[in-house]
């Protein structure tokens, strides 16, 4: 009977075999990197969400309802400016009266050197005796206004007839003699109840009276 024969493989491996196995390996290791690797699926972006931070007051404020809107309407148009009033001319104003608190022609008449004028005046009329007494008070007053004037003789009729109401007499268009010269003259005279004595005269003066103007008015050159 034969004994079993037990037989041994070698493992002999030759240079050129160990050569090939790194080159293979090698190679696929190469090829395995070359190979794209899966992209990861990408993670959603968070939504970034802004945040403030309201006082009490604001919050209350802005759950508030909205306030109505406001109407705006245009401004009333402006009043038209009104037209300037047109420019009258005044008349020139009047010069006021002058009024003599004291009588002079009484004073003068009871002079001892006017003795024929005081017995003259009771020869006269009434009304006539009544100018007279004006006339001589209008040449006091004036004289005793201004002493550059030397009044010596009142034509109350110059250029207007005097008027006689009462005892009353305006004249406005009268005129005195003073120096060689007339002048202009407007008075009002108030006597007594019994017509004798002057107790109230206002006076004014005028321009002097053109010397071509003489002859026409009655205005002698000389007493």
């Amino acid at each position: 009977m034969r004994s079993p024969v037990a037989l041994a493989l070698r493992n002999e491996a030759s240079p050129w075999g160990i050569s090939t196995s790194v080159l293979l390996h090698a190679l696929l290791a190469a090829t395995v990197m070359l190979i794209p690797a899966p992209k990861r699926p990408g993670r959603p972006e968070e939504e970034r969400v802004s945040v403030d931070i309201l006082t009490p007051q604001q919050f209350e404020a802005s759950t508030r309802p909205p306030p109505p809107p406001v109407e705006v309407t245009a401004p009333a148009p402006m009043p038209a400016a009104p037209a300037p009033a047109p420019v009258t001319s005044r008349p020139p104003a009047v010069p006021a009266m002058i009024r003599p608190t004291q009588m002079l022609s009484a004073r003068t008449l009871a002079d001892p050197r006017s003795k024929q004028a005081h017995a003259d005046l009771k020869t006269f009329a009434s009304d006539e005796r009544m100018v007279q007494l004006c006339n001589l008070e209008a040449m006091d007053q004036i004289r005793q206004w201004r002493a550059d004037f030397q009044p010596e003789r009142v034509v109350p009729y110059a250029t207007a007839e005097e008027k006689i109401a009462g005892t009353t007499i305006a004249a406005d268009g009268a005129a005195f003699r003073s120096r060689k010269n007339w002048y202009s003259l407007k008075f009002k005279c108030q006597l007594a109840h019994d017509g004798e004595s002057v107790i109230g005269f206002e006076f004014l003066v005028g321009d002097p009276v053109a010397r071509d103007k003489w002859d026409e008015l009655g205005l002698p050159a000389v007493h």
